[in-house]
């Protein structure tokens, strides 16, 4: 009878050490996946949700070129509607030539519904001036997908 009880003792041990080896295991992938979820995933939350704000911003902006027009290739004059319901931060005029390309970005407020004037003189490196896009600028940056264009641009 003496041999049977030390026998369950036996079989206890590995039993303890499976358990405590099963709990080592569990909290070590706690912590692992503690710090991964902090620096990975919350940081790519954060990323992610700042494009989604600029994408909708984006969406929402919407401009309409009214008139475009150029002098003797160094001037060009273009006046164009926010018809979106974002307040644009600013707006980027590029303009297009047979031969190079002139881009400037203008800071300032721009209302829903408000018409903008943008007049340049003095452009340098644009021979041939033949088209003009105009992008609407966000708290978040520039719109690439939401710009407006017009070609075939009319000397004044």
């Amino acid at each position: 009878m003496h041999n049977h009880v030390n026998i369950n003792k036996r079989g206890l041990s590995p039993l303890i050490a499976s358990v405590l080896l099963i709990a080592f295991t569990v909290a070590l992938f706690l912590i692992i996946s503690n710090f991964v979820r902090k620096e990975v995933v919350e940081t790519s939350l954060e990323e992610g949700g700042k494009q989604v704000s600029k994408t909708l911003d984006c969406l929402s902006t919407k401009l309409k070129i009214v008139s475009a027009c150029h002098t003797l290739d160094t001037a060009v004059i273009v006046s164009f509607d926010n018809d979106g319901d974002v307040i644009l931060k600013g707006y980027s005029v590029r303009v297009l030539g047979t031969d190079g390309a002139f881009t400037e970005q203008i800071t300032g407020n721009v209302n829903p519904l408000e018409r903008k004037k943008y007049q340049k003189t003095g452009i340098t490196g644009v021979t041939g001036i033949n088209k003009v896009e105009v992008y609407p600028v966000v708290e978040s940056g520039i719109c690439q997908s939401s710009l407006v264009s017009k070609e075939n641009i009319a000397t004044c």
